[in-house]
């Protein structure tokens, strides 16, 4: 409901200014009159005030009507004005319409006055609306969204710029066209029904919806579409007006965050974040895998600390490590025996970080749950049988070298006595062979263990200690590399010696090798005749790669040294033709990056 009219009214005759006075406040709801005799005065009221509406004589001392109004108008271009006078004439009424007030009106009884404050009340009303409409099409412009306003008959009447920008075509092209020149049938259909609702006595005045616009070229762009109808009285529709937004990109965003979450919701393995704005960082997600792993379904678990999972034998070392990583603000990650909502134990891998905003604060810790007790098991099997191995490799050292020895010292006693060297010398050597096999089985135990505390060591000093140490003959070696690698540095010098060894005791004893690196690791080849097509598949079997007089486990311990640090090894052919054994996986550092 609009305010009250404030009403300029200037006439140098005071009776009419009382006359017209007492008409305006009959005939308007809600009006105040300021009443003055001359333009001057009135001008000067207009400096200090604003007013709605100015009426004016037009045959007044020291100006006229119209030159009052054009006084008026170099202060104020809005404010109506009606001409009310008694000197009525075409011609003033022409240059009055002309000149561009408001209203004419000729002086009379009181039918003329009810008029005038009529064309008052009007004049107002239209200025108001329009003063609205102005504000609107401002923010509306401010904001660039596309503007289009149909006719009754179901016709583009007017678009903006921004709508023409949207759909591709002109402004010609659109207006005067039916909207399926940038709708499919479907989404006509939409947008009719939609009007029918707002039409309706019961519907709402305004209807928000999603449509598809097509434009001239290119894809579909969903939009959200906010139609209203155009004012009007009784039963003739006049028409509706729109505003599109686009929302592609919200629609895209909606898409990945939904693709997303689904990813999230069906991960191989526990997810849960958590909220630390919250009172004690509680869980706000948790996916399906976390539901199967732990017993608890998403109602019991959301809204509660992880710590739930958490038990009597739960290490507390691990969880203190975890909460000091979080206080810390840092990614971590541990083992934890966790308990399901059923009681039983599992193991659990569990790496949290933190999710930060645009301005670096977390806002949410994520973290993943991997179920690790079947590793845990076979870890715990694999200790049970390293100690079986070690208790056999400790009755192999103990009961079955003892044998060795004293038959070797017999037959050595018999060998000096009877002089039958042959036959004796071939018995010396069989036990020899027997106890270097013993020697390279105890020695194949001990490199399949786990590598417990590695270090950094230069590669090329490694290698050359072990050349110092292989009987090479006249062999020749090459160091290529000033790499640092992370192992244990006895077991890596005694994958070089066996390396080494295979190279001479398979390529002779004048045969050159070479030690460089690989992106990777490091390789050891050589110029020999290269692998035996016969053996290449079983090369690092213990016994397959032996020769004359060699026990052929040299390569099946590399294997195990090399599978000890989690490294791999492979046998392939060398730059000359030669074998070629290439170590990979292998934990490096440049000399930069000392």
């Amino acid at each position: 409901m609009y305010a009250a009219i404030d009403v300029l009214h200037v006439d140098d005759d005071p009776s009419v200014l009382d006359l017209a006075e007492a008409y305006f406040e009959r005939e308007l709801d809600s009006v105040a009159v300021t009443s003055v005799t001359d333009p001057e005065t009135a001008l000067e009221r207009l400096d200090d005030a604003s007013f709605d509406c100015v009426v004016s004589d037009y045959d007044m001392p020291p100006m006229n009507g119209l030159e009052f109004f054009d006084a008026l108008r170099e202060r104020d271009q809005k404010t109506p004005f009606v001409l009310y006078t008694g000197k009525g004439s075409e011609e003033i009424a022409s240059q009055a319409l002309n000149a561009g007030v408001t209203g004419y009106f000729q002086k009379g009884g009181p039918d003329q006055l009810r008029r005038l404050a009529n064309r008052v009340d009007q004049a107002v009303e239209e200025s108001r609306t329009k003063e609205i409409a102005d504000r609107y099409s401002t923010v509306i412009e401010a904001l660039n969204y596309p503007v289009y306003v149909v006719d009754e008959a179901g016709t583009f009447e007017f678009v903006n710029e921004a709508f023409a920008e949207l759909t591709g075509y002109d402004r010609d092209e659109i207006i005067g066209s039916k909207p399926d020149i940038i709708k499919g049938d479907e989404a006509v259909d939409e947008s009719e029904n939609r009007l029918g609702t707002i039409l309706s006595s019961s519907g709402p005045d305004v209807q928000r919806f999603r449509v598809d616009i097509a434009p001239k070229d290119g894809e579909p762009i969903p939009c959200q579409d906010h139609m209203a109808a155009l004012p009007y009285e009784g039963e003739f529709f006049d028409g509706s007006v729109g505003i599109l937004r686009d929302v592609s990109e919200g629609v895209e965003r909606r898409r990945e965050l939904e693709t997303k979450t689904r990813a999230l919701d069906e991960a191989p393995v526990g997810i849960a974040v958590t909220d630390p704005g919250r009172e004690d960082n509680p869980m706000v997600y948790v996916n399906d895998r976390f539901v199967e792993m732990s017993g608890y379904s998403r109602e019991e678990a959301i809204g509660v600390n992880c710590r739930l999972l958490q038990g009597p034998d739960t290490d507390e070392e691990s969880v203190r490590e975890l909460r000091e990583a979080i206080d810390a603000e840092e990614p971590t990650s541990v083992e934890l025996l966790n308990y399901r909502k059923d009681g039983s134990e599992f193991w659990n891998r569990v790496s949290v970080a933190p999710i930060r905003d645009v301005d670096g604060e977390v806002t949410e810790w994520v973290g993943f749950q991997q179920d690790i007790t079947a590793f845990k098991e076979r870890e715990v099997a694999l200790e049970r049988q390293n100690d079986r191995l070690d208790s056999f490799a400790s009755i192999v050292s103990h009961d079955l070298r003892n044998p060795l020895n004293v038959a070797q010292g017999r037959v050595q006693l018999a060998r000096d006595a009877s002089g039958d060297a042959e036959n004796l010398d071939a018995a010396l050597d069989a036990i020899a062979r027997m106890e270097s096999i013993v020697e390279r089985t105890l020695a194949l135990a001990r490199e399949g263990e786990t590598v417990g505390d590695p270090e950094y060591v230069a590669l090329a000093d490694i290698a050359d200690d072990s050349w110092s140490t292989v009987d090479t003959a006249s062999a020749t070696l090459s160091i290529e590399t000033d790499r640092d690698v992370l192992a244990d540095p006895d077991r890596l010098r005694n994958l070089f010696e066996n390396l080494m060894r295979n190279a001479v005791n398979h390529a002779g004893p004048d045969v050159s090798t070479r030690v460089g690196d690989l992106p990777d690791g490091f390789f050891v080849e050589d110029d020999g005749p290269g692998i035996d097509p016969a053996i290449a598949d079983s090369l690092f079997e213990p016994g397959e790669s032996g020769s004359a007089g060699n026990t052929g486990f040299g390569l099946a311990i590399v294997e195990e040294i090399a599978t000890a640090h989690g490294w791999t090894v492979e046998a392939t052919t060398g730059g000359d033709g030669g074998a070629r054994f290439e170590v990979r996986g292998v934990d490096k550092r440049t000399p930069a990056a000392q």
